[in-house]
């Protein structure tokens, strides 16, 4: 099998596209305005603080792990659960894992939907 052919690929996908956010603050904030404007002041706030302590010490990184923290919280706002996948959890908690994929390893090491 070559790099190109692709075996054992789930092909349900969800009955609505999902909302996606680019990791930037700009869409980020445009997100969670959309669709949790609630959150929106802490984001920027994060964001600030760590851009603020960027500036003085010249590192990056506490913007980019503001940057994907929030981008998680956007898409997870943008794309909410539905009821089923709410009740599947809930199912879940208390043990029964009934009507959920499940995924194994083949004799060949291949994933495979059980």
């Amino acid at each position: 099998m070559s790099c190109n052919e692709r075996s054992h690929i789930a092909t349900e996908t969800p009955a609505y596209p999902p909302g996606v956010a680019e990791r930037s603050g700009p869409a980020i904030r445009a997100a969670l305005l959309a669709h949790a404007p609630e959150r929106c002041a802490q984001f920027e706030a994060d964001f600030r603080s760590a851009l603020a302590l960027a500036a003085e010490n010249l590192d990056l990184s506490g913007p980019q792990a503001v940057l994907a923290h929030w981008q998680a919280v956007a898409m997870i706002a943008a794309n909410p659960l539905t009821d089923e996948e709410r009740e599947q959890i809930e199912r879940a908690k208390v043990g029964d894992f009934g009507g959920l994929l499940t995924w194994h390893q083949d004799e060949k090491g291949s994933w495979v939907r059980s």
